[in-house]
């Protein structure tokens, strides 16, 4: 029951003062400023440019077209009549369209909108709204842009035409880009974001303003001379196949009847239907539930709980949409910048349809508090943000545009709420310390970088990653200055390393610093940092692919690929991950020879389990295992415990003559041997089969029957601390600085420590693709139990899980609170 649906939108970028604003206005019919007005974030209009199906083109300026339901309406009532004016499909009892009584209430709903003086349409025009994105030019609001940036749309890059692409953008000292720089890292963040299924879209056209600040008699060579120069920046074959070069429109958009506004709403719409999403298929639905939407958007609404649009989705008068094909649908709205539905734990109750997005310009600084927020959505243009504060604020804290800062009571390691938040995408100011040059050494440093295929990285990416690396710790403070600067960080990881993150060209390069001599850094802790970083990099870098069909919405990643500093630190002196293991002893890098170990490459993926030594297991199963032992049934700890033991060969034989069929055991899809290991085994737990019977299908399996031993295994930890620390419940702060240490193999300590595997995906599923905060509401979800949480037991776990106790030692060190938590006599 799939109908098509005919969706574009028209996304303007570029520099700020290069015109956009007037150039959407001119586009959409509304009156044209006469005075600059600076963009707030982005404003999106919604319902007010038309694309008549039937002429195929654009409408300019139609009175009573411009009501966002009424178009859809119009859609959706084109539909209808296609549909009653065939034969009817015989045996068919679930309505294809919605009954007229739904349709009269939307209908009257609609004319409520309607402008007295407005003009109606034809009976017969079918007209589809196309959503217009007027993108904010500062580079403060960059990192607001990825989130709209998808190959779904045509892109109108606007520049000054006026001036010659080789000067600067502006006069201040912090914007040094040139009008080509500028024009480029546009090109290369909307390629790189899209990351298109068809090689061939999105389009970008270029269109130049202020033509009439130019001589009229000058216009033609001023227009070749810009071309020439655009054509010679882009002669990348990929880069080819998306821009529209073979004419560069040059207009006056201040006025109305320019003939080149004329010629850009035809080239607008002749590259609207060619491209291949025009025209997908969706579920009749759909359709109706936009409508919906839309009037709510008319009516001023900008928030709605999602147990409203499930109220919504059951009353549109035909087979409401499943509980996933909702999901999907807000998705694909989410996509075509329409609303904007997180599927993230504080987030996903609502669903947001806003027609501006405002970020805060003027705090250079780039730190604001609470009230500050306030103060700024209390003005009149986003008073209504005000109704719905918090959410707004999670929504910018999920971008990354606002980090949280985290500070710990020295007595206790509680948590202490701190009404101040950083704001990295607003920093201008550079780094004049000394830092780089005493610390960024050879000597005290090791370094990788991320390099990523664009030569342009944008601006956002940066910014976003300094923003998570925030989240997690706190800046480091070098001759009493923050050192936080534009696209630079440095943050404490422990006493004695640093971490610092850096733009360099096309890299963001990250250095762990040690405070002696890189020789002493602690290996699972680059480990660590390199993993925690790379999957933050990885989800902050997130575009989507839209399509309709059995695939839905798939999640891509930008291109990037992880490189090895050379021991001198050079930007040029990389080396690809995944060629360390091709080297013998040392590399020698090219352009300074300088002689890098291996050991000082491998310390990036560092194993961190910890060899244990083999345990001592008695020699007689029945004896060993007592019979009460034997008929129980095994726990989640006790399955995975079992695992510990055997290859990942001998728990699949062993599963099998438990009874579970090659089959099932291959439609286990996890990555991770330890937890692949578990599923295989917890499928026994389920058809009820006791230790007796894993004992019996080991001796069929030919595996030794001594790993049952392993349910039974608690062996005592050597650990230096003493008894008062290891018996205290394990603090806020030791968490928060522990769950960056545990890594991918979260589920297995979770296991370990006796929480439930139904509690442990439930946590993954609240927190998708975030390794620190799967750890940590692990940890938070362990300690909250009704028996009393120890250091002890969390010492254990971490020993049986195959992780080196030490960790334990290693993160109370590093808290504050540790010298305070030793109990007193």
């Amino acid at each position: 029951d799939l109908v098509p649906s005919f969706d574009s939108r028209i996304l303007v970028v570029g520099a700020y003062e290069a015109g956009k604003t007037t150039l959407v206005s001119n586009l959409i019919g509304k009156a044209i400023p006469r005075e600059r007005q600076s963009t707030d974030g982005i404003d999106v209009y919604f319902g007010k440019l038309l694309f008549d199906l039937k002429k195929q083109k654009l409408l300019k300026k139609t009175k009573g077209v411009h009501s966002f339901p009424k178009a859809i309406y119009q859609k959706i009532l084109s539909y209808r009549n296609s549909v009653t004016n065939e034969d009817a499909i015989p045996r068919k009892t679930q309505p294809d369209v919605p009954n007229d009584d739904v349709l009269q209430e939307l209908s009257v709903k609609i004319h409520e909108y309607e402008d007295a003086e407005s003009t109606e349409l034809n009976v017969d025009q079918e007209v589809i709204p196309i959503p217009v994105l007027d993108f904010a030019g500062q580079t403060v609001y960059h990192a607001t842009h990825q989130t709209f940036i998808t190959s779904h749309g045509i892109y109108i890059i606007t520049f000054n035409g006026s001036k010659e692409l080789d000067a600067p953008l502006s006069d201040r000292e912090d914007e040094r880009k040139t009008i080509l720089e500028n024009i480029r890292q546009w090109v290369s963040s909307i390629l790189l974001y899209s990351h298109p299924d068809n090689k061939d879209y999105p389009k970008l056209m270029f269109v130049a303003t202020h033509k009439d600040l130019v001589c009229q008699q000058d216009v033609s060579n001023k227009r070749a001379q810009l071309l020439n120069t655009l054509s010679a920046c882009f002669t990348d074959e990929n880069i080819q196949s998306h821009i529209m070069l073979q004419h560069l429109f040059f207009v006056n958009a201040l006025n109305e009847n320019d003939p080149e506004m004329e010629e850009l709403r035809e080239c607008i719409s002749t590259t609207i239907t060619e491209n291949p999403q025009w025209g997908q298929k969706v579920p009749k639905q759909f359709l109706i539930l936009e409508m919906m939407f839309a009037a709510l958007v008319e009516e001023g609404k900008i928030i709605i709980p999602l147990e409203d649009a499930e109220k919504m989705n059951s009353t549109t008068g035909v087979k409401p949409l499943s509980t996933t094909e909702l999901g999907l649908f807000l998705g694909v709205q989410n996509i075509c910048g329409k609303m904007t539905y997180i599927d993230y734990p504080q987030l996903r109750n609502y669903i947001s349809i806003v027609t501006s997005v405002p970020i805060i310009a003027s705090l250079h600084q780039g730190r604001l508090t609470k009230s500050d927020l306030t103060n700024i959505w209390s003005s009149g243009k986003f008073s209504h943000f005000l109704q719905h504060e918090e959410y707004f604020r999670q929504l910018l804290v999920h971008y990354d545009i606002l980090s949280e800062v985290r500070r710990y009571d020295r007595e206790s390691g509680k948590k202490i709420y701190v009404d101040r938040y950083l704001v990295p995408c607003m920093i201008t100011t550079q780094n004049t310390t000394t830092f780089v040059e005493k610390h960024l050494t050879s000597g005290k440093c090791i370094s990788f970088a991320f390099e990523f295929i664009a030569a342009d990285v944008p601006d956002a990416i940066p910014c976003r990653l300094i923003a998570s690396i925030l989240s997690i710790w706190n800046v480091k403070s070098y001759e009493n200055v923050d050192l936080l600067f534009s696209g630079f960080v440095a943050v404490v990881l422990d006493r004695k390393h640093d971490l610092v993150v850096k733009t360099e060209h096309n890299t963001v390069a990250v250095y762990i610093v040690h405070k002696d001599r890189k020789e002493l850094i602690i290996k699972d802790l680059a480990s660590c940092v390199i993993e925690v970083l790379e999957q933050n990099l990885a989800k902050i870098s997130e575009v989507y692919s839209l399509s309709f069909t059995s695939d839905n919405i798939t999640q891509r990643y930008v291109p990037f690929h992880v490189k090895l500093k050379s021991g001198c630190l050079s930007p040029n002196c990389l080396l690809d991950a995944e060629d360390v293991n091709s080297i013998e002893t040392y590399w020698v890098c090219d352009d300074h020879r300088y002689i890098t170990p291996k050991s000082e490459l491998e310390i990036w993926y560092t194993d961190r389990t910890f060899n244990k030594q083999t345990i001592f297991c008695i020699s007689n199963v029945h004896v060993g295992i007592l019979d009460a032992v034997l008929s129980m049934l095994l726990n989640d700890s006790q399955l995975l415990r079992i695992c510990n033991s055997l290859t990942k060969e001998e728990v699949r034989s062993l599963a099998f003559n438990l009874g579970v069929s090659n089959t099932k055991l291959d439609a286990i899809d996890i990555d991770s041997i330890p937890m692949n290991k578990f599923y295989s085994l917890r499928v026994c737990r389920e058809k009820n089969k006791s230790c007796n019977d894993f004992v019996k299908a080991m001796e069929a399996a030919e595996i030794n029957r001594h790993a049952m031993c392993q349910i039974l295994r608690q062996e005592e930890v050597e650990t230096d601390l003493p008894d008062k620390i290891l018996n205290l419940p394990p603090s806020d702060e030791m968490f928060d600085k522990l769950c960056l240490r545990i890594g991918k193999e979260w589920m297995v300590l979770g296991l370990e420590l006796g929480i439930e595997i139904e509690r442990l995906e439930q946590i993954e599923y609240d927190n998708p693709k975030v390794l620190r905060e799967v750890s940590r509401q692990m940890l938070y979800c362990w300690r909250n139990r009704e028996d009393n949480s120890t250091i002890r037991e969390l010492l254990h776990a971490l020993e049986r899980s195959g992780r080196n106790p030490h960790l334990i030692t290693e993160t109370l060190e590093n808290c504050e609170s540790f010298p305070k938590l030793i109990p007193v006599d």
